[in-house]
C-alpha cells in the first residue's frame, strides 16, 4: 500500500512507521536520470526524510521510509539528472499531501455511532483528524462521517448526521499531540450477531474489507445494544457474546483496546420488560470493563437527544469527549477520566445497603436523594428514600423492610432519572441493574 492525499499511518510501539511513497512513469526513464523523493514537515518545511534515490521496477517508482510519529508531512518526488543533482535542477512529478504517522481507530455498533444528531452544535473538522471514507480514499474527517457517496464497500449507513467519532479523534489529538484517523464502519440498527465472527458477521467482513486501505490499527470504538435491549426478549447473554466478539476480534487484529459507551435512553419503552432488558443489556456493558481487559465504558445516560432515542449533535460531542479521556486513562496512561461503577453492594440492616464504588471515585446523589436507587426483592421494587456518600461507595436507605434476598440498581430503566449521581469531576455513574446484595457473612 503506498501513500496517499490524507492519509494517517499507524505508529508501532516505538513511535515509528514505515510508509511507501512510488508511482508510475509516463515514459521509460532516460539514461542518466532518476527518480528522487523526500519527506518534509507541512508546517515549516524542515526536511524529516532527506532526498534518495527511488528502486524502479519495470515503470513503477518507488522508496520506503521510516517516519516518527506526527506531521503532518508532505512526500515529494522529483526527476532529477544523475551528473548535476540538486534539488533546484529537478522536476516534480508527484507530491502527495497532508499524511500524518499517528493512532487509527475503527467505529463500529449502531446508529449511535455513526451519528443521527440532527440538531446543531460545533464540532468542527481539522488538519490532522482524517477519515477513510466509504470511497476507498482519505479525507479530512468531517460529520456526517457516514457518507453512502461513491461507497465501494457492500455494507454502509446513509442517514448519518453528527457522529460521537469526530469529537474522540479531535480531543485525542488535542491531548496526545499526534495524527488521529477513524474508520467509519458503524451500521444504524445492526444488532451484534451482525459484528460477530462466530454469526451472521456480515459488518465484521465489512471491518475486514477496510483494512487493505488501511493497514494496522490501534483499536475500536464501539457503540451498541439498542437491538438487543429493543428487540430481544432475553438479552441476558449480551456480555458472553461480547466478550467471545472481543476475543475474536483480537486473534484476527491483535490484542487492542475496546472503548465502549453504555446506552442512554429509549422513550418509546415504557413497560417493566421493556425496562428489564434495557438494564440487562445496561449492565452487561458495566461489567464488561471490570472482566474484560482492555475494555473501558463511558456513560451517555445524563445526555439529551434529538428523537426518542438518537443522541443530540451536542450530546455526541460530551460521549467522543469521554470515550477520548476513557482512552487516556487507560489506554495511554495520561491523564484522563474513567467513570465511576458500581461494584458490589452488601447489607446494613433490611432498610439499608452499602454500595461499593470503584476505588477514587467521590460520587454523590443530587441533595443525597435516591433518585433512581432501587432494591428488588420477592415483594417487588422499592424506591430508595436517600443515598449518602461514604468512602468508596454509598449508603442507600430503602422505603421499605427488604427481604435479604435481593438486588440492586441503578438508573437501569429506559428513560434515566432526570439527576443523576455523579463523581468529584462530573462524571456519571454507569447504570447497573440486579447487582446481588450481600450479607456482611458473605
Amino acid at each position: 500500500m503506498e501513500v496517499s492525499d490524507f492519509q494517517i499511518i499507524q505508529r508501532d510501539e516505538n513511535g515509528f512507521a514505515k510508509v511507501f511513497f512510488g508511482g508510475d512513469l509516463k515514459e521509460p526513464l532516460n539514461e542518466g536520470f532518476e527518480i528522487r523523493a523526500r519527506v518534509a514537515s507541512e508546517d515549516d518545511n524542515i526536511t524529516v526524510a532527506d532526498w534518495g534515490v527511488c528502486e524502479i521496477d519495470g515503470m513503477h517508482w518507488r522508496r520506503e521510509f521510516e517516519l516518527p510519529e506526527g506531521g503532518l508531512y508532505r512526500f515529494e518526488a522529483s526527476l532529477c539528472d544523475k551528473n548535476n543533482w540538486a534539488p533546484a535542477h529537478c522536476r516534480h512529478i508527484k507530491i502527495v499531501y497532508h499524511v500524518g504517522v499517528g493512532d487509527i481507530y475503527m467505529t463500529t455498533g449502531q446508529s449511535n455511532m455513526t451519528g443521527f444528531g440532527r440538531d446543531f452544535a460545533y464540532d468542527p473538522p481539522c488538519l490532522g483528524v482524517h477519515e477513510l471514507a466509504y470511497n476507498g480514499k482519505w479525507a479530512i474527517a468531517t460529520n456526517p462521517l457516514a457518507d453512502p457517496t461513491d461507497s465501494i464497500f457492500d455494507f454502509f449507513d446513509s442517514g448519518g448526521a453528527s457522529s460521537p467519532a469526530l469529537s474522540f479523534a479531535r480531543t485525542l489529538k488535542q491531548k496526545l499531540r499526534i495524527p488521529i484517523g477513524i474508520v467509519p464502519v458503524a451500521v444504524g440498527g445492526s444488532p451484534m450477531s451482525e459484528w460477530h465472527p462466530e454469526e451472521t458477521a456480515r459488518h465484521y467482513r465489512s471491518m475486514l474489507a477496510r483494512i487493505p486501505y488501511v493497514g494496522k490499527i490501534k483499536g475500536f470504538i464501539w457503540y451498541q445494544g439498542c437491538c438487543e435491549a429493543m428487540c430481544t426478549p432475553d438479552p441476558s447473554d449480551y456480555l458472553i457474546r461480547f466478550r467471545r466478539m472481543v476475543e475474536l476480534w483480537r486473534e484476527q487484529f491483535g490484542n487492542l483496546p475496546v472503548i465502549t459507551v453504555q446506552l442512554n435512553r429509549w422513550t418509546g419503552g415504557l413497560t417493566l420488560d421493556q425496562d428489564h432488558q434495557w438494564g440487562l443489556v445496561k449492565d452487561a456493558q458495566r461489567r464488561a470493563a471490570f472482566e474484560i481487559e482492555g475494555v473501558f465504558v463511558v456513560p451517555s445516560l445524563d445526555l439529551t437527544t434529538s428523537d426518542g432515542i438518537h443522541n443530540s449533535s451536542g450530546s455526541n460531542i460530551v460521549i467522543g469527549e469521554r470515550m477520548a479521556n476513557a482512552a487516556l486513562a487507560g489506554i495511554y496512561k495520561r491523564g484522563g477520566v474513567l467513570a465511576p461503577a458500581v461494584t458490589g453492594a452488601e447489607w446494613i440492616d433490611s432498610r439499608t445497603v452499602l454500595v461499593h464504588i470503584t476505588p477514587g471515585h467521590n460520587v454523590w446523589s443530587m441533595d443525597n436523594t435516591g433518585l433512581g436507587f432501587n432494591v428488588e426483592d420477592e415483594d417487588g421494587i422499592s424506591e430508595c428514600a436517600s443515598a449518602v456518600r461514604v468512602k468508596d461507595g454509598l449508603i442507600v436507605k430503602t422505603v421499605r423492610d427488604c427481604k435479604p434476598e435481593a438486588y440492586f440498581h441503578y438508573a437501569w430503566r429506559t428513560v434515566p432519572p432526570i439527576f443523576v449521581a455523579r463523581d468529584i469531576n462530573g462524571m456519571p455513574l454507569l447504570s447497573c441493574y440486579r447487582v446481588p446484595i450481600k450479607t456482611k457473612a458473605e
